[in-house]
């Protein structure tokens, strides 16, 4: 099997669809079908039939909803676990003379004397208050590294060892039905290896506002779109060729499906993409009923290596603002009780502040859980260091099982290991 087939992706960029090959792959068979001018029934061109399927979850203990969602927010860069969830510590305080967050600014968790969130995050103490966030303090993967390569490598595939899959990309491998649906697994914002399997098919949108099949002026879009389904079969015995016609069909319904979305969101299309419209875009999807089981959404901006309190700021207000409006919509649309939203980030930042107003790359972090219960997990050990950084008191993967879990597993056969469980 060819590696091409053997990890199928379906890559869809703002502005054009494309797959792992490349559009240069179709030049010569749109060339040859546009010339001859032929033509295939409007009922098959941006239908969903093709690529959507039905199923019924198998639910297993903690028992998850029938057709969950889990919904991964990915803060790339290393988001600063330490100022989001700040310890009510004397030591915390001596490390960040410049950038320490004042006791006195931070939100109280009720029940809690000991952390307190950064001010931007008050919505979530309603979220707190009605059962529904589970934090995780000092999160993270032995011996992941401070490095983005080797962190984001590790949190992706949930292994320290080279692992080329992602730990959503085994898990769409494992429960994939006899008709692949790129739809189960989605990332917004860019590319996600957490969602690279070996054979099921993904879908990756990098601005979803700007998200459509491009055709140069004065050109019939139409004609244009008609000539790609027509290149689809019979399939070539170049296996380059017959990768990339059998994403023509996926990547024009996967367009289809996202101007649906699009229409009930509203967007900017001169607005950079952020956390807040492309949670939108997701309840959208979550909405449409598309046999979706997992949206990926990532906002890079996170490495703050000097200035960091304004921009930590901006961040964390984006960060909770599309978390409120996207559980907000999927609240009045009837689904929340089938979703469980889950915050990354690769890795921490170094306990002490450096001479630019900044963190430089840390260990240990923060991860938020929302959707179903409440509690505070592990802690962050300043009395403890290892080389600077706080220990990692509860590793990544135990998230990674309570997801997978939610999902209906299987878990442990996914994450090579059996690790404890949030819930």
């Amino acid at each position: 099997m060819s590696e091409l087939s053997r990890r199928r992706f379906l890559y869809l960029s703002g502005g054009a669809a494309a797959t792992a090959t490349g559009v240069g792959v179709w030049a010569a068979l749109l060339r040859g079908e546009s010339e001859k001018g032929m033509l295939v029934p409007p009922s098959t061109t941006l239908g969903m039939t093709s690529t959507t399927t039905t199923t019924t979850t198998t639910t297993t203990a903690p028992t998850p909803p029938q057709n969950p969602v889990v919904v991964i927010v990915q803060m790339d860069g290393g988001n600063d676990g330490l100022n989001t969830l700040v310890p009510l510590d004397g030591l915390y305080h001596a490390a960040r003379p410049t950038i320490g967050l004042p006791d006195s600014n931070l939100i109280s968790l009720a029940g809690r004397t000991d952390f307190g969130l950064h001010p931007a995050l008050a919505p979530l103490s309603d979220f707190w208050d009605k059962d529904m966030l589970r934090i995780v303090a000092g999160s993270g993967i032995p011996e992941q590294g401070r490095s983005h390569f080797a962190a984001t490598d590790a949190w992706h595939s949930g292994q320290t060892d080279k692992e080329e899959t992602g730990w959503i990309g085994r898990w769409l491998d494992a429960t994939e039905g006899s008709t692949p649906n790129p739809l189960r697994g989605i990332a917004l914002g860019g590319g996600a290896p957490i969602l690279n399997g070996k054979t099921s098919i993904s879908t990756v949108i990098n601005s979803p506002s700007n998200f459509r099949l491009a055709t140069p002026p004065g050109t019939d879009s139409e004609s244009i779109v008609l000539a790609f389904l027509n290149t689809a079969s019979p399939l070539a015995s170049d296996p380059a060729l017959a990768a990339a016609q059998s994403a023509i069909p996926n990547s024009l319904d996967a367009i289809g499906v996202f101007d649906s979305a699009k229409s009930g969101v509203d967007p900017d299309p001169y607005a950079e993409e952020s956390f807040t419209t492309l949670l939108e875009t997701a309840a959208e999807l979550i909405n449409m009923n598309l046999d979706t089981r997992v949206i990926v959404v990532s906002i890079p901006g996170f490495d703050t290596h000097s200035d960091q309190l304004g921009r930590h700021q901006n961040l964390l207000e984006d960060f909770v603002t599309g978390v409120s409006n996207f559980w907000n919509r999927v609240e009045s649309n009837g689904h929340a009780d089938r979703v469980l939203l889950m915050s990354t980030s690769e890795f921490g930042r170094r306990v002490a502040e450096n001479g630019s107003s900044g963190t430089d790359h840390g260990a240990a972090s923060v991860q938020f859980l929302i959707g179903s219960g409440k509690g505070l997990y592990g802690d962050f050990d300043l009395r403890n260091l290892v080389n600077g950084d706080l220990p990692i008191t509860v590793d990544t993967r135990s998230t990674y099982a309570t997801a997978l879990d939610w999902l209906g597993g299987p878990t442990d056969e996914i994450l090579g290991d059996s690790y404890s469980r949030l819930f």
